[in-house]
């Protein structure tokens, strides 16, 4: 009986099946924040916000299934610091370059925000220790929004397609050319 229970316990944790309740999973999901007429924009850019407070993370899928007109404060609002962290990053640029600068905590959503927080991801990339400086370290750009829900690298996107790594390099290859193809269509991407 142990030897089947055990056996059993292996097969679910391979399957990456989770039997912690939800208190002790404290899981951080990612999500693609861009310019808010994303796929169209002025500046084209974009950086990622691991988020894991739960009320968050619905207002970010509700931002993603609604819009912003709908869910209502669009605009993240966070702390920032130097440095890459190996999940910030420009999922809209060729490569997936990572930004010399990430998220260091959510501080919410809002409807708005002091003028001096307003800018994009490449301005900050300009002179992060400058706008560290101005801004004590916060962001909170009014043209950008949570306009996607991304797979941390390694995580499998469902049981059935537990593949990790590569069902995340898959997603990837067919986000992008969605986005390529009908953003080039409408001239304002280059396809990759």
């Amino acid at each position: 009986m142990k030897t089947t229970a055990r056996v059993a316990l292996l097969v679910l944790v391979a399957l990456g099946l989770d039997l912690r309740g939800p208190a002790a999973r404290a899981e951080t999901l990612l999500f693609l924040v861009a310019e808010s007429t994303y796929p169209f924009g002025i500046h084209r850019d974009s950086y990622v916000l691991p988020l894991e407070n739960p009320a968050a993370i619905q207002h970010a899928r509700d931002l993603i299934a609604f819009g912003p007109g709908v869910a209502g404060a669009p605009i993240v609002v966070a702390r920032i610091a130097a440095g890459a962290d190996g999940i910030n990053r420009d999922l809209l640029a060729p490569g997936d370059p990572e930004w010399s600068w990430h998220v260091t905590q959510f501080e919410g959503f809002a409807d708005f925000t002091i003028e001096i927080l307003d800018g994009w991801p490449g301005y900050v990339e300009q002179d992060v220790d400058g706008w560290i400086a101005n801004t004590g370290g916060r962001i909170g750009f009014w043209s950008y929004t949570v306009v996607q829900e991304v797979p941390e690298p390694g995580r499998a996107l469902s049981a059935l397609a537990g593949f990790g790594f590569l069902g995340w390099l898959a997603w990837r290859r067919r986000a992008r050319g969605a986005v390529s193809s009908s953003a080039a269509r409408a001239g304002c991407f280059r396809a990759s």
